[in-house]
C-alpha cells in the first residue's frame, strides 16, 4: 500500500484566533454600543435645550429673514386726505374683514364699507349696531405693508363712546402669524371700553409655551376723549415702551418690570392697528343706550424714526412744527 502526501499550502491557511482577541473585540462592540445608547439622547437633549433657550430668549426673532423686511429709517406720515369714500392708502393699509369672535367673543363683523375716507381729512371707521342682527364695524392694519421697530408713532384720532364699544389704536409684533398670540407681543395704545372719561393701555407678552403675562394702566381723564381729538403715542425703545396721550406720559414700562418668567418681545419689529368692536367678554354687550351708528375718525398717524426724535423729546412734525 503506498501512501502518497500533498504538500500543505500555507498561503491559505489562517491561524486560528486566539480566544484572548475575540473577546477583547467583542467587549470593545459592546462598549461603543453602550456609549451610543447613552450619547444620542444626550446630544439630542443638548438640542433640544439649545432650541429652547433660543425661543425663550429671542422667540426666534432671528428668522425674520423668512418674511418681509422694514426699515427704520424712513418716517411716515398719513393724513388720509381724499374724497369722501375712499379706501385709505393700499401700500400701508389692509382692511380686515370678517367675524367669529376674533378671540374675545365680539359680535360684529368687519367689513370693507365700514372703512373709508369722510372728505374732511379723516379715516372714518363706522360701526353700526342695531337693535336687532349683527353689528358691522371695521378694522385696518398695515401687516405685511409697514412697521417699525424703534421710535415713536403717533396718531391724532376722535374716539367714539357707548357701551359695549371698544375703540382701539394698538399694535401687534410682526411675528404674529409665526408665533402666534401672545408670544409675538400686543401693545394697547389706547382703549376706551364703553366710555371715555378713563383711558386703557396694557402690554401683553409670553410666559412659557401657552401662557401670557399683561400689564395694565388705567387713567382716568379731566375730559371725556370723545369730546374732542386727542394725540395718542407710542414710543419704542430697547427694552422700553412709553406710552402718552396729548404728550403727557400715561404709562412706562421696562424689560425689567415684566414679571418672572415672562419674555420682553417689544424689541422686535411691530405693525399698527386700528379697530371698532362691538362687545364680547370685554367690555359687555350694547344695550338700549347704545348708538346705532358711531364713528372712530383718525385725522393722521405719523412715524418718526428713533434718531430722527430731537433732544427735548418733542416728535418731528414732518409737516412742519412740533407735535
Amino acid at each position: 500500500m503506498t501512501v502518497t502526501s500533498t504538500p500543505r499550502d500555507e498561503s491559505t491557511v489562517e491561524d486560528p484566533p486566539e480566544a484572548g482577541g475575540v473577546a477583547a473585540t467583542q467587549a470593545a462592540a459592546r462598549a461603543r454600543r453602550r456609549r451610543a445608547v447613552f450619547v444620542i439622547p444626550a446630544v439630542l437633549l443638548v438640542g433640544l435645550l439649545v432650541l429652547a433657550g433660543l425661543w425663550w430668549f429671542t422667540g426666534f426673532s432671528f428668522l425674520s429673514f423668512l418674511g418681509p423686511r422694514y426699515s427704520d429709517s424712513a418716517p411716515l406720515y398719513d393724513d388720509f386726505d381724499g374724497p369722501a369714500g375712499a379706501k385709505p392708502d393700499p401700500n400701508v393699509w389692509t382692511i380686515q374683514t370678517g367675524g367669529g369672535g376674533w378671540g374675545n367673543n365680539e359680535l360684529q363683523e368687519y367689513t370693507e364699507d365700514a372703512v373709508a375716507l369722510d372728505g374732511d381729512g379723516h379715516l372714518a371707521i363706522t360701526a353700526h349696531v342695531p337693535a336687532e342682527g349683527t353689528p358691522t364695524s371695521g378694522r385696518i392694519t398695515s401687516q405685511g405693508k409697514w412697521s417699525f421697530t424703534f421710535g415713536r408713532l403717533s396718531a391724532r384720532i376722535k374716539l367714539p363712546e357707548g357701551q359695549g364699544l371698544l375703540p382701539a389704536f394698538w399694535l401687534l409684533g410682526d411675528s404674529i402669524d409665526r408665533v402666534g398670540w401672545p408670544a409675538a407681543g400686543e401693545i394697547d395704545v389706547i382703549e376706551t371700553p364703553n366710555d371715555t372719561s378713563r383711558s386703557i393701555h396694557h402690554l401683553h407678552g409670553p410666559t412659557g409655551l401657552t401662557n401670557k403675562w399683561a400689564l395694565n394702566e388705567g387713567v382716568d381723564m379731566p375730559v371725556r376723549l370723545a369730546d374732542d381729538f386727542h394725540v395718542y403715542t407710542v414710543e419704542k425703545q430697547p427694552g422700553r415702551v412709553i406710552l402718552a396721550i396729548d404728550g403727557q406720559v400715561v404709562m412706562d414700562v421696562e424689560e425689567w418690570d415684566v414679571p418672572i418668567p415672562g419674555r420682553w418681545v417689544f424689541d422686535d419689529p411691530t405693525h399698527a392697528l386700528f379697530s371698532l368692536a362691538v362687545g364680547g367678554n370685554w367690555p359687555g354687550d350694547p344695550d338700549a343706550t347704545t348708538p346705532e351708528t358711531n364713528r372712530m375718525l383718525i385725522d393722521w398717524i405719523s412715524y418718526t424714526p428713533a434718531d430722527q426724535l430731537d433732544d427735548t423729546g418733542a416728535t418731528i412734525d414732518p409737516t412742519g412744527g412740533d407735535r
